[in-house]
């Protein structure tokens, strides 16, 4: 049986699409529901997950690195996923699986309701909140009660998670599969007994990969602690959907052997290898990122990011021996400064 769930006139125009809104093609791109075609829905999916960030994206990421880039009144957090992440699982509508889709951008979030309630969670079952119930009502706020009468407003904001490109250009979603061990159970609440003897039934799902800056504002006296809290909660107990099954776990980003990398670096590859269709080593080397980085006003930001390129630059073994002559101009234009 077949349900149609777009317009007629309307599928020639998605099917020419060269690109598309992710968002939009998880709620209104699916044409038709078809039972017991599953290969629709997986092809479809597939379509989805191919997208990649745009340079639009690019360049609103560091948009946003610049704009909460003051200790005194924000935390920038960088963590990676250990394992793939569910978010926003059950907004697909039809498409029966879905993701937490920025509207501008279609590029997926972590909400930052999500984020608090993750670290929250995690941090009132720990011996911590017992001891220090005071400093969690502070931290994360209170609803209305004996100790506050109209309720208590958290110190810290915990603002939405952007997705981070990384140099290899990958799409930020990957389609993942939910084997379904008893259908016929969980198809008639209950009803049907489940068996060891029912079939597994692949379904195809949208989870995210890759890295993510989550950003704490409020009293610089809270938000180490906050940053913390955030850290340990997202390592330990996850976020999103599925994380008994092992989604949605984070860990530190990784760190250069000259120290911490610097975000500004990461950002600027990415972008250019995107514009130039260019691999990482040939951006990194290149006149591109050295004009850039050249542009910079920011005498703080110009230091750690000249640190950054400089570890990246000995650990290939460039910086003594750069391997071709664009190269040598490029590093003149380092060691000038």
């Amino acid at each position: 049986m077949s349900t149609a769930l777009m317009r007629t006139a309307l599928r020639p125009l998605y099917d020419k699409a060269r690109d598309a809104h992710p968002g939009l093609l998880i709620q209104r791109g699916y044409p038709s529901h078809e039972t017991g075609a599953a290969e629709a829905k997986t092809r479809h999916i597939e379509r989805i997950c191919a997208i990649p960030a745009s340079d639009y994206y690019l360049r609103a990421v560091q948009r946003w690195r610049t704009a909460t880039a003051s200790p005194l009144r924000f935390r920038q957090v960088e963590l990676v996923l250990e394992t793939r992440l569910f978010i926003g699982l059950t907004g697909g509508g039809a498409l029966e699986t879905g993701c937490a889709i920025a509207h501008s951008y279609g590029v997926p979030y972590i909400p930052g309701s999500s984020i608090k309630g993750a670290t929250k969670s995690h941090v009132l079952g720990s011996p911590f909140a017992e001891n220090h119930r005071a400093v969690c009502d502070e931290l994360f706020g209170s609803e209305s009660g004996d100790d506050y009468p109209d309720g208590l407003a958290g110190l810290v904001s915990f603002h939405d998670a952007w997705w981070l490109p990384d140099q290899t250009g990958r799409p930020p979603m990957v389609q993942e599969v939910v084997t379904t061990h008893h259908l016929d159970y969980y198809g008639s609440d209950g009803e049907t007994p489940a068996t060891d003897l029912d079939s597994p039934v692949p379904n195809a799902q949208i989870a995210v990969r890759g890295r993510f800056l989550f950003v704490l504002e409020g009293p610089p006296a809270w938000l180490e602690l906050a940053a913390e809290m955030l850290t340990a909660a997202l390592s330990q107990s996850g976020v999103g959907a599925k994380t008994r099954a092992g989604y949605g776990y984070f860990q530190a980003a990784p760190t250069s052997g000259g120290g911490p990398r610097c975000a500004w670096v990461d950002d600027t590859i990415a972008v250019l290898a995107k514009k130039n269709n260019a691999k990482e080593d040939d951006t990194l080397r290149g006149k591109g990122l050295a004009a850039a980085w050249q542009a910079l006003t920011d005498g703080e930001l110009k230091a750690k990011a000249l640190a950054d390129i400089r570890a990246r630059w000995e650990a290939q073994g460039w910086w003594e021996s750069p391997p071709s002559g664009s190269a040598k101009q490029t590093k003149a234009i380092y060691a000038e400064s």
